[in-house]
Parts: structure tokens; sequence; C-alpha cells
């Protein structure tokens, strides 16, 4: 239970129990559109009268229209009318900070990306930085009407202060310590916009419950494996992204799984992302190439996306390589289903191509040292986004605010 900090705790006038009845009606819109005004009375418990006040002033204010009738009800009267999100009352620009390139996209009220522009990295931030600025205002530079631009999120990566938008390890970037992305960005743009910051690893996890199409729906404790150059994750805990005391939740990626294994940039050994991250997965196909005297299929330059697609036409090292990261995947999830005890765990990353291969073998290493109970209490499966999910996911983190429960001080 939440404890109610008493101090702080404002009183719940009219208006704010106004405004979350609204918001609570917006978000039966979102999640289950096309839906009639008495479903939504079914799912909410609101009068229906209610419901339909609450839908006429959506409707004046842009957040929904109607398209389409339903059957009549039994007992005969007019015909449902269903209700959608309006995609155009908002837009979004998402930025996903990335090693190799940065990626810019303008998405709708509904999170669908409409453009999107690439930005090479560099190993000079301030550069690299303004390019994407330059980026931002030409997506800007479009017929859409600039007032309905709500803001910019931004995906960064490893530690990060979320207010100021600071990065305080961005080696893999190439950037080094304490980089002041944030700063950066609001004098090179020089625009009225709100600029959000979070973790990609996070972000991706907001996504998918923002965005993913999970059999159940909208789950509420989720954990997101991001599998990349390194492995984060993302924790949601009934439905609210979790951030630990310094932003540092959901460093799964460090780990140790071998106390004698490879050195981890962190400073241990073995951790599970110089086991488990894509570089160690092509390293490890390299290797079973050479060993095996294929020298000539050793490329270095072979990418995750081509690894899989190889495994999927049956190069047996292919499968190999991808078998023997799942099987350290899975031995990284069991501290995660201990300790975190989430309804779901979601992978994302291109080697999540490869399902056939890396189900099967993360859920034999996890059903051998998961108690049936636990076991029977989470769902593995990989993300259901087409899109990259942290690039989502920072447009998510704007869009969000309007879907979001008027604070009462709590």
């Amino acid at each position: 239970m939440k404890k109610i900090n008493l101090q702080k705790a404002g009183r719940a006038t009219h208006q704010t129990l106004r405004d979350m009845n609204e918001i609570l009606v917006l978000n039966q819109v979102r999640e289950r559109q096309p839906i009639s005004r008495i479903e939504i009375a079914d799912h909410t418990g609101l009068e229906g009268s209610s419901v339909s006040k609450i839908v006429a002033r959506l409707l004046d204010n842009d957040f929904v229209y109607e398209d389409g009738f339903g059957s009549a009800s039994p007992q005969g009267g007019r015909k449902k009318r269903f209700l959608h999100l309006n995609p155009e009352k908002a837009f979004a620009i998402g930025v996903d900070l990335h090693p190799r390139k940065h990626t810019v996209a303008l998405g709708d009220f509904s999170g669908r990306i409409l453009r999107r522009a690439s930005v090479e990295n560099t190993p000079d931030p301030q550069k690299t930085l303004e390019a994407v600025a330059r980026a931002i205002r030409k997506l800007l530079q479009t017929d859409l009407p600039k007032q309905r631009v709500t803001g910019i999120g931004v995906s960064l990566i490893g530690l990060v202060d979320m207010k100021e938008g600071r990065m305080f390890a961005a080696d893999s970037l190439g950037w080094g310590d304490d980089v002041p992305v944030g700063s950066i960005l609001l004098n090179a743009l020089n625009l009225d916009l709100p600029i959000y910051f979070d973790n990609g690893s996070r972000l991706a996890a907001l996504a998918e419950i923002w965005l993913g199409t999970h059999a159940t729906r909208q789950p509420q404790d989720l954990v997101f494996v991001d599998i990349s150059d390194g492995i984060g994750a993302g924790i949601m805990i009934q439905g609210q992204l979790y951030h630990g005391s310094m932003n540092g939740a959901g460093e799964f990626g460090h780990i140790s799984l071998d106390r004698s294994g490879p050195a981890c940039s962190c400073g241990g050994r073995g951790c599970l992302e110089v086991l488990a991250s894509d570089d160690a997965t092509l390293a490890r196909y390299q290797e079973l190439c050479r060993a095996g005297g294929r020298q000539d299929e050793a490329d270095d330059a072979i990418t995750i996306e081509e690894l899989t697609a190889r495994a999927a036409a049956g190069d047996p090292r292919a499968v190999e390589a991808i078998r023997r990261t799942a099987n350290y995947l899975g031995q990284g999830l069991i501290p995660i289903i201990y300790s975190v005890n989430p309804g779901m765990i979601v992978l994302g990353g291109a080697i999540t191509k490869a399902w056939d291969i890396v189900f099967p073998e993360l859920l034999r290493v996890v059903a051998s040292q998961v108690s049936r109970f636990f076991l029977s209490h989470v769902t593995v499966t990989r993300s259901t986004l087409d899109e990259n999910p942290s690039l989502a996911g920072a447009i998510a983190l704007v869009l969000a605010r309007a879907f979001s429960a008027p604070s009462l001080g709590w």
C-alpha cells in the first residue's frame, strides 16, 4: 500500500475528480478503441449519463471522434456509436541516442511514427547533438499545426539525470563522462517546447506497456530486457516506471554469471552484458566459424540482423551462437524473476527475430532453476513493437502526460 504524505496531500476538489474521470474515459478509448459509451460505462463503473457528458467534452476538445456503428441492444434503441482517439490532437518528437546512429522521429497522438530522420554518431557530442537539433527542426518544418507539437522526448544511455538530461557514462557513444545532453539540445534548438529525458531501457518498457499488443491488456508489472550493444532493463511496477534512488534501476546487464569470465566495463567479470549482448553473440559466431575451419564466414562486419537471417537459413554455427546467448539470457532472467516478481518479462532487440531458437533454450534454463510457483506466474515473451522500442517510448514519454491522472500531492 502506498503511504500518503499527510503534510503534502491536497484536497480532491470537484474539478480534480472530474479531471480524473475524463482521464479514465480517455484511457478506455485509447486502450480499447473502437469502443461505445455503453462499453465505457461497463468497464469503468461510471454512470451512463456521466460517461455521455465526459465524451461530449472530449469530442468538443478534439480528443476523440465518432466513426462507425455497432448493433443496437436486444431491448431496442439507437445503434451504438464507436469512439476513436483523434491521432491529430497532438504530436511529439522522439529522439533515440544510439552508439552507431541516432534517430529522430515525429509521432502522432496514438504513438504512430509519421516521419523520421537519422544522424550519424561522432566522438564530438556538441557537434552530434547540434546535428540532432537540425534534424528536429527539419521535422517540424511541415504543414502540421506547430501548436499541436507538445514536446520532445529523448532516450538516453546508462545512468542519467532525468531533469537536466545528463548522461553520466556515455562511453558507448564515445562521449566520455557527464555529458549535458539537455543543455546542448536546448541551446541548439532554441524552441519553446519542453524536453523530457529518460534511460532507453525504461522508455522501451514504457512503450511496451503503452503501445504493445499483448493478449493480457496492458500488463502492469513488467520488466523489459533490452538486448543490443549492451543489456539493460526497464521496470514497470503497477503501471509506473521504477527508477531507483539514483535512476539506476534495471542495470541487470551487470549481474555476474561467471566470476572468471571476460572483463566488463563496470569493473566486474562475466557479466550478463559481456556474455549475451549483440557483440558477444557475433564474437561467438566468429569463433565457431574459425574453429570449424570456415574462416571465410567469420566476417567481422556481420550484423546481428544478418546473423539471425543466417540462423533462419539453417547455418548451424549461427544457430549455436544464438542458442548459447539464449542460455546466458535464461540465467540472467532468474534473478529478475525472484527479485522483481514481474507478471511479464519482455525481451527486445534484433536477436529476438530468432525467437524460435532463443525461447526454447531460455525457457529450459529458467525452468530448471525457478520454482514452479514462480514460473507459473510469469510470462516470458518478445516485444510486440515493430518500431524501435526506445524511440517509441521517447514519443510516449511526451504523450503520456495527456493520459495521466492529475496529482493530488501524494
